[in-house]
């Protein structure tokens, strides 16, 4: 996408809208129904965009994608967010340790930008404990510090694909979701999520 004409990325920006909008604006997220040693995460929905929370021996871990700008450098409007959309930008994975919780599911301290709503979700354990370790080693191999963002509560490094309308926040969040072996249905652009039982057939 990169060097693209501006007529070329709203093309392909209004293929994406319509696509959203044919899924019915929601992902129907299905947990797996086979999972014999069940680990509890926590799907974040912030109202534009969307977090994983995995608890673990030591408290739990935050994790979230986004445009670098945006998140990390603050520079927000109504143009900057076009921008990201339209174009590829840098983009960074941002993660977060916090102690172990007292209450449930997650205080408000996890998420200082707000949320609209907390999806606790069960996922085979060495699925979650697997995606945990991938994503920390990523962050920790990171050739320069993290930088933090006193907004999102979070310290971000570079990622290495850029961030577009076809590889966002909420998309990044489903591709870990699958990871740890659950189904998702319909689009998540809008981080706009419905938890379906898994079927036992």
């Amino acid at each position: 996408m990169r060097g693209k004409s501006p007529d070329l990325a709203l093309r392909v920006f209004g293929s994406l809208l319509a696509a959203m909008l044919l899924g019915g604006c929601a992902a129907r997220v299905v947990p797996d129904a086979g999972v014999e040693t069940p680990q509890s995460v926590y799907l974040v929905d912030h109202g534009r965009h969307a977090s994983l929370v995995i608890p673990h021996a030591e408290g739990l871990t935050r994790y979230s994608f986004g445009e670098w700008d945006w998140y990390v450098e603050g520079r927000r409007g109504t143009m900057a967010g076009l921008s990201a959309l339209l174009w590829p930008t840098a983009s960074g994975l941002g993660r977060m340790d916090h102690q172990a919780v007292e209450a449930s599911p997650l205080p408000s301290r996890v998420t200082p930008e707000g949320r609209q709503r907390v999806y606790e979700l069960e996922a085979e354990s060495e699925r979650v404990e697997a995606l945990r370790q991938r994503l920390d080693a990523y962050h920790a191999a990171a050739p320069a510090p993290p930088a933090y963002s006193d907004t999102y509560g979070l310290y971000f490094v570079p990622y290495s694909r850029d961030y577009w309308a076809g590889h966002q926040s909420n998309l990044k969040v489903v591709e870990w979701l699958e990871e740890l072996g659950m189904e998702v249905r319909g689009s998540a652009w809008l981080s706009r999520w419905r938890i379906t039982p898994p079927s036992d057939d």
